[in-house]
């Protein structure tokens, strides 16, 4: 974890917070054609048991990616063109605020042990391992902000065009009760694999 001391410019007064990453790493790959074998995409995560799957999801809970990790491996390195296709997913999201984004498709990353041999997640199989960045597809550039409730917090999405690391910072201003938290591209596409916490933290 990265912690990172910042200030944040909101309503007119300076406030200082700290920032937390939920990752760190490479710079990005090519988009733009095939990418070399080393993608420069890593996923890292405490040593996983035997017959052990990396997936992405979609934030509805569909598995659309998965990829064997063998026992006792604490990384692994993903092909992007193992997912592009998926950009097809992507789809416009109405926010609370009312505005409607451009397409958009959010994956999830999370691991799950083939207990049964069934090839897909079952119930109890899942591990106890995530991330609050996520892999993000935008069919054009995006910046766009909202409000939620529960808890208070408001909400920045930067996103560059196409597949990117959206990373997720989050913090709450001195003598605030409102979390803010920002989803924005970065060059970087390392993604840690932590014990589940909330949104709050990371």
């Amino acid at each position: 974890m990265k912690r990172l001391s910042m200030k944040v410019l909101l309503g007119g007064a300076v406030l200082t917070s700290a920032l937390v990453s939920c990752g760190q790493g490479s710079p990005a790959p090519d988009l733009g054609g095939l990418p070399p074998l080393a993608t420069g995409i890593t996923v890292r995560f405490d040593a996983a048991p035997a017959d052990t799957y990396l997936t992405l999801s979609t934030e509805g809970g569909e598995v659309v990616y998965q990829k064997a990790v063998g026992e006792g491996a604490r990384s692994f390195t993903p092909d992007l063109n193992d997912w592009r296709n998926l950009s097809g997913r992507a789809a416009p999201i109405k926010l609370s605020s009312g505005v409607t984004t451009e397409a958009l498709l959010f994956l999830k990353w999370g691991m799950f042990q083939d207990k049964n041999k069934s090839g897909k997640p079952d119930d109890g199989e899942w591990l106890d391992r995530m991330t609050h960045d996520r892999v993000a597809y935008a069919e054009k550039a995006v910046k766009v902000e909202f409000d939620t409730e529960t808890p208070p917090m408001h909400h920045l999405w930067t996103l560059n065009q196409g597949w990117s690391r959206a990373e997720h910072y989050v913090y709450r201003p001195l003598g605030s009760g409102t979390f803010q938290r920002l989803s924005r591209s970065t060059a970087l596409w390392d993604f840690w694999l932590h014990p589940a916490t909330p949104l709050t933290s990371m």
